[in-house]
């Protein structure tokens, strides 16, 4: 007997994965009456084996190729591209022949608290499986656990004390937290023709970046996403900084040292081949934070004693010093790793109502300090 409601749920998150899985609920047949879906064997929809998987068209032309599984009576699965333009489609005609669709964001956000709901959410986000373990032993229960030892039910200089350590440890995590279901922005600048794009390319492992010899080359910021040591990273390569430089590229130039000043990474890159000139003094002087990177090194360094004692010596075409880059970037970025079974803020929502609540320990707060701690369970602001 046919359902009377056909319902149509999206699995699988939002993102860059190369597929994406619907499940349909209800009698086949109408998916048949549609006529949305043609089988290479030339069956209907309904007349399928249960748990044979069927490789057809979708729609009308231009079609999507998808595979279709009927896994039950009444249910089957759709696999197609992993972009949201042919989920939304696939939707879309779903909903014109009479399924109501929903997605597991919206599912979720119904069946659970905001809590609950943030734990889902970096899950489903986190872009490496090392990210995704640690979000995912925060749904387990550890982060809920610690989150319920910050009440405070005798308000005292004691009490304060120890939560007051118990908000230092959560922070400590706060940085990797933020970046489970986001990468690290990592950014090189420097001056034209040090090798910038080239070095991006050799860190990701594929020619991503416009490489040429002549300065001025890269006018924009490029960005190149990869993983170091299960990490999610952003490269950035930014145009040339030079002062000399015509209109057009003297706005990348602004744009790069713009998005030098905000990365979570800085890495300024010197061509040890090339005498130094005050341009790159001062870059050297303006950020003295950052790792610097003596490059092309496989040629003779006319630097000799004014190279930075501590820069990293790399060559792309040697090549040398890639991974002892690579590996520069992430103690840099994250230079102490939580233990298993520690708990980790998962959302700037929890990061900033624990800022709150150990500023509210400072100022001897109660009632803000309650009223910060509660929301973040509740999954309030």
């Amino acid at each position: 007997m046919p359902y009377a409601v056909f319902t149509a749920e999206v699995i699988t998150p939002r993102g860059r994965g190369a597929v994406a899985t619907l499940i349909l609920t209800g009698d086949a047949d109408l998916l048949d009456q549609a006529q949305l879906f043609r089988a290479a064997n030339g069956q209907s929809v309904s007349s399928q084996s249960p748990q044979r998987i069927i490789f057809g068209d979708w729609g009308s032309q231009p079609s999507e190729k998808v595979v279709l599984c009927r896994t039950a009576d009444d249910q089957l699965e759709i696999h197609c591209h992993g972009g949201d333009a042919a989920v939304r489609r696939i939707l879309a005609d779903l909903r014109q022949a009479g399924y109501t669709t929903t997605d597991w964001e919206n599912k979720t956000s119904r069946a659970a608290s905001g809590f609950a709901e943030e734990c889902a959410t970096a899950i489903a986000n986190a872009s490496t499986l090392r990210t995704a373990a640690i979000a995912l032993d925060q749904q387990n229960g550890i982060l809920r656990a610690a989150y319920e030892q910050l009440q405070i039910t005798d308000w005292n200089a004691a009490t304060r004390a120890a939560a007051t350590d118990q908000l230092d440890a959560l922070l400590r995590w706060a940085d990797i937290g933020r970046h489970l279901t986001r990468p690290w922005s990592v950014v090189l600048a420097g001056q034209p023709n040090v090798g910038k794009s080239s070095l991006i390319n050799a860190l990701v492992g594929f020619s991503r970046a416009v490489v040429h010899d002549r300065p001025g080359t890269t006018r924009d910021v490029v960005t190149a996403e990869t993983a170091l040591e299960g990490w999610p990273i952003q490269f950035a390569d930014t145009a040339g900084i030079r002062a000399a430089a015509e209109r057009i590229e003297a706005a990348g130039i602004e744009l790069a040292q713009t998005k030098f000043a905000a990365a979570d990474c800085r890495i300024l890159v010197l061509d040890s081949a090339a005498p130094p000139n005050d341009e790159t003094r001062a870059l050297l002087a303006a950020w003295p934070d950052a790792i610097v990177v003596a490059n092309k090194c496989d040629l003779p360094n006319v630097w000799n004693d004014a190279l930075p004692a501590d820069a990293l010596l790399t060559s792309v075409t040697a090549p040398q010093g890639i991974d002892q880059l690579a590996r520069a970037v992430i103690k840099r970025l994250i230079p102490a790793l939580p233990p298993d079974g520690t708990p980790v803020p998962l959302s700037h929502r929890q990061i900033d109502l624990l800022q709150i609540a150990r500023s509210a320990l400072v100022e001897d707060n109660q009632n803000e300090y309650a009223s910060a701690t509660e929301a973040i369970l509740a999954g309030s602001v």
